[in-house]
């Protein structure tokens, strides 16, 4: 009976790699294009007390844009984000220089949460835990081979010393 259901499992997890999202000029982007990289996924919004982090993601993109992929996700789903996707890019590149890329503009929370955070908010469906946002800025990695390695709380700096060690890291 064990194994039928840890074949059930199997069978209903996914990669991160099956997903496709839509930046904010509206072209699509399999993910499957960034195996073989880590992948952090940030929640973001132009009107959080923590919009300054966006500085933190652009040195990190600098830095390690060889073997890290950022994707932020602008997000009103903590109330924080009431641009639109043009100018939500716009402030993003005009204030920080913003280099990573930008999703389009989605619920990142609940049960109409865009695929991406379905995925991380189902344990099923992820292999390893079913990841609860917070606030908006939280942070998640995702090692080479698209496995959750580190869930940094909005708080965490992007810069601070333990995502560095992660990505640094193997």
């Amino acid at each position: 009976m064990l194994n039928i259901i840890l074949g059930i499992a199997m069978l209903l997890q996914t990669s991160i790699y099956s997903f496709s999202i839509t930046n904010t000029e509206g072209t699509t982007i399999p993910l499957s294009q960034y195996e073989g990289k880590k992948i952090m996924l940030v929640n973001i919004a132009t009107g959080s007390e923590r919009v300054s982090q966006l500085s933190g993601l652009q040195q990190l993109h600098q830095q390690y844009g060889d073997s890290l992929v950022i994707i932020a996700f602008p997000s009103n789903s903590f109330g924080h984000e009431a641009r639109s996707n043009a100018d939500i890019k716009q402030f993003c590149q005009a204030n920080y220089n913003a280099g990573f890329i930008i999703a389009a503009k989605d619920v990142v929370t609940g049960p109409t949460a865009q695929p991406v955070y379905s995925w991380l908010g189902n344990a099923t469906a992820n292999g390893a835990t079913a990841i609860s946002l917070a606030n908006d800025f939280q942070k998640i990695l995702l090692d080479k081979y698209g496995d959750i390695i580190g869930v940094y709380a909005p708080t965490v700096s992007p810069t601070d010393n333990s995502i560095i060690n992660a990505i640094t890291g193997n």
